[in-house]
């Protein structure tokens, strides 16, 4: 039996066991291009990689935080300046429907106080010309009466002029104690309404109908003062 370690043997004899006898390079029997031994130094490897991670990508960068409670106060001013704006824009509409409501009384006041002051001056007008009716009429009542006393009349004729003359007189002293009242209420009126912003509108309203009332019944009177006059004694 030939011995494992024998010159005869046919692997040959074992290779030493201190530094490599071989070359950096070898070829194989079949190929005679070298065979580069791969680097195993560290300084050799590709820098920048780890040889446990060379397979993984870079890790992404750091996203910047967001921040819930800037979107939140940004928020809350936007819904406060439209609160805002939304008030301001009603402030506006009910002014200027306030501006235009006082403007359109303040035109119809106005309008008001023009008739109202002509009203008052057709009434001291009618006062006076009632006053100068019964003046006149008394006058020729008088005078009625010294006539039909000069041609001898009976009783019955200066009766009826004395009864005339009462009935002429009750009229106008009716008349003129309207118109009086009258003319006192429209200057009360044109009072009123000369600040008619310090009074309540439906009490100014009341007045202006009790005004209105009292002159009507004034021009009543009139009337009839003007029917007695027309009629004459005999009437």
């Amino acid at each position: 039996m030939t011995s494992a370690t024998g010159p005869h043997d046919p692997l040959g004899p074992p290779r030493p066991a201190g530094p490599s006898s071989w070359p950096d390079t070898a070829t194989r029997p079949d190929d005679a291009t070298p065979v580069e031994h791969p680097a195993t130094h560290p300084d050799d490897r590709p820098a920048g990689r780890h040889p446990e991670h060379s397979h993984l990508a870079a890790p992404p960068a750091p996203r910047r935080r967001r921040r819930p409670w800037a979107v939140v106060v940004l928020s809350v001013l936007l819904v406060l300046v439209t609160a805002l704006a939304s008030y301001l824009w009603v402030r506006t509409v009910r002014y200027e429907e306030y501006a235009a409501g006082i403007e359109a009384q303040g035109r119809t006041i106005g309008t008001e106080l023009a008739t109202l002051r002509t009203q008052h001056d057709g009434t001291l007008a009618e006062l006076a010309a009632v006053n100068e009716q019964l003046s006149t009429a008394q006058s020729r009542i008088t005078q009625l009466a010294d006539e039909k006393a000069q041609v001898g009349d009976d009783r019955e004729v200066q009766r009826q002029l004395v009864d005339y003359q009462e009935r002429i007189s009750q009229a106008a002293a009716n008349v003129a104690s309207a118109l009086s009242t009258c003319i006192d209420a429209q200057n009360q009126l044109i009072t009123y309404l000369e600040d008619a912003a310090a009074y309540d509108p439906a009490d100014l309203q009341r007045f202006k109908s009790d005004v209105q009332g009292v002159c009507n019944a004034a021009t009543v009177a009139n009337t009839e003062l003007q029917r007695q006059l027309a009629a004459g004694a005999t009437g």
